[in-house]
């Protein structure tokens, strides 16, 4: 995984906030989780993930671009974790994706830590924390885009 010297709307795919816990969300910012599990994912073709550190950070903090989804059993998503820097356990894992015959591996790719964490409600309007994720818009990009290059431009 690479830190990016910044970033910019998807070419191809969404962008989408997705809700992690705060541990897990600072192991991706380090770039040492570079896989994301989940029990189900996006319908659409997602290249950007905003991440939001849930509670009690509340925060966007950084974003990431994913590289690939794999869809396969838990066992086998497993060598996806001891290979790639999933930041779970076996037992972990096995755990969260208990009663699922298939999980979800996001490979995560091109890390961008914010200089400070982001009240998501500067950047989407009636903003509640999504349980799993929620679509944003070009204009939401941007503007989260407009935000990051602020923080940046400051001494």
């Amino acid at each position: 995984m690479t830190n990016s010297a910044g970033f910019s709307t998807p070419p191809v795919g969404k962008a989408i906030v997705l809700s992690i816990k705060p541990k897990y969300a600072e192991l991706i910012l380090a770039g040492s989780k570079t896989v994301e599990f989940r029990r189900a994912w996006a319908a659409e073709q997602v290249d950007t993930i905003a991440i939001y550190a849930s509670s009690p950070t509340q925060k966007l903090v950084g974003i990431v671009q994913v590289s690939e989804v794999v869809r396969a059993k838990p066992a086998t998503l497993w060598n996806y974790c001891s290979k790639r820097g999933g930041g779970l356990s076996r037992t972990e894992l096995l755990a969260y994706l208990n009663g699922k015959e298939f999980g979800l591996a996001v490979l995560l790719d091109s890390v961008k830590k914010f200089r400070q964490g982001i009240d998501p409600r500067k950047v989407i309007k009636d903003f509640s924390p999504p349980q799993s994720f929620r679509y944003m818009t070009v204009t939401e990009m941007r503007k989260l885009e407009k935000i990051v290059l602020q923080q940046e431009a400051k001494p």
